[in-house]
C-alpha cells in the first residue's frame, strides 16, 4: 500500500468518526429550530385551513374562507397597501443607496470605506420604539424640522403612508449601501481605464458596461429592501399606532390582539401564510441574481 492511498485511508476513517459526533452537536440547534420555528409554523399553516362553523362555536372545517377573508375587505386594502408601500420604499432606499456607495467607491478613502461599513452595519439593524420615537421627536406634529420648515403647509404627515415610508429609509439606505460596495469593487479600475481608452465617455462605459454588471445586484437589493419593508412591525406599530392603519403586519396584530375581532384569529393566521408566500417569492427572485453578481466579483 502506497503512501497516498494510506493517507487517503486514514482520512476517509477520520470523516467518518468526525461524522456521527457532528450529528450529536447539531442535535442542540435542530431541536430548538424544530421546537420554535417549525412547530409554529406547522400550527399557523393548520390554522389558516381551519374555517370557522358559524354558529357553532368551537367547530371548523377544512378550506379556504380564511385565504378569501385575507384577500379581501379591509386584509385584502392592508396587503395592497403594504406592497405599495414596501415597493417605493424600497426603489428610493435602492437608489439612494447605490448613489452613496458609488460616491463611496469614488473617493477611494480606506478611512471613509472603513468607517462607513461599520456606520451602515449598525444603522442597518436599527429599528423599533427607538426609531420611531427618534422620528417623532424631528417630525411628529411638534416635532422640531416640524417647525422649523413648512411641512404642514405642503400637506405632509409622519403619520402616514409618506412617513412611514421616509423612516423606512433609515435602515433601508445602509443596507443598500453594504450590499452593493462589494459589487462596485467588482467594476474593475481597469475596465474603465480601457472604455476611456478607446474614447468611451463615461456614460457611454455604465451603459455598455458597469450597468450590465451592477444590474443583478441593483435588483437583488432592490427585493431585499421590498421583503425588508414588509416585513416590519414593531416600528410601524410604534409610529402609527393601533391597527387603523391599513399595513399587513398592523393587521395581523390587531385580529390577534382586538377584542372586537373574535373568530377572526385564523384570517390572521391566513395573512401570515401570505406574508410567507412573499417571503418564499422574494427569495426565489433574489438568490439567483446574487449567484449572477457573484459571477461577476469572482471574475478574474
Amino acid at each position: 500500500m502506497d503512501g497516498r492511498h494510506l493517507l487517503m485511508t486514514r482520512s476517509s476513517r477520520g470523516a467518518a468518526t468526525r461524522s456521527p459526533r457532528t450529528a450529536v452537536g447539531l442535535l442542540p440547534f435542530f431541536g430548538f429550530t424544530a421546537l420554535f420555528l417549525g412547530a409554529p409554523l406547522v400550527g399557523l399553516i393548520v390554522s389558516a385551513f381551519h374555517v370557522p362553523v358559524p354558529n357553532a362555536p368551537g367547530q371548523s372545517v377544512l378550506g379556504l374562507g380564511n385565504f378569501a377573508a385575507s384577500l379581501s375587505g379591509g386584509p385584502g386594502e392592508a396587503i395592497g397597501n403594504s406592497i405599495q408601500i414596501s415597493a417605493i420604499a424600497a426603489l428610493i432606499g435602492t437608489v439612494c443607496g447605490a448613489l452613496v456607495a458609488q460616491a463611496i467607491v469614488t473617493l477611494d478613502s480606506p478611512a471613509l470605506h472603513s468607517t462607513t461599513t461599520v456606520l451602515s452595519t449598525v444603522l442597518a439593524n436599527a429599528g423599533g420604539i427607538s426609531l420611531a420615537f427618534s422620528f417623532i421627536v424631528v417630525l411628529g406634529n411638534v416635532g422640531f424640522l416640524t417647525e422649523l420648515l413648512p411641512l404642514k403647509e405642503i400637506g405632509f404627515s409622519l403619520y402616514s403612508g409618506a412617513g412611514l415610508i421616509l423612516m423606512y429609509q433609515y435602515f433601508l439606505i445602509p443596507t443598500m449601501v453594504m450590499l452593493f460596495l462589494p459589487t462596485l469593487g467588482g467594476v474593475r479600475r481597469e475596465w474603465r481605464e480601457s472604455a476611456s481608452s478607446l474614447g468611451a465617455p463615461w456614460y457611454q462605459f455604465w451603459a455598455r458596461v458597469g450597468l450590465p454588471v451592477v444590474t443583478p445586484a441593483l435588483l437583488s437589493g432592490f427585493v431585499l429592501l421590498f421583503g425588508a419593508s414588509l416585513a416590519t412591525h414593531v416600528s410601524a406599530a410604534a409610529l402609527i399606532g393601533g391597527a387603523n392603519f391599513p399595513l399587513v403586519t398592523l393587521k395581523i396584530a390587531g385580529l390577534l390582539t382586538g377584542g372586537n375581532a373574535s373568530g377572526q384569529e385564523n384570517v390572521a393566521m391566513a395573512l401570515s401564510v401570505n406574508m410567507i408566500v412573499i417571503a418564499l417569492v422574494t427569495l426565489a427572485i433574489s438568490i439567483p441574481l446574487q449567484k449572477r453578481s457573484r459571477q461577476w466579483l469572482s471574475a478574474k
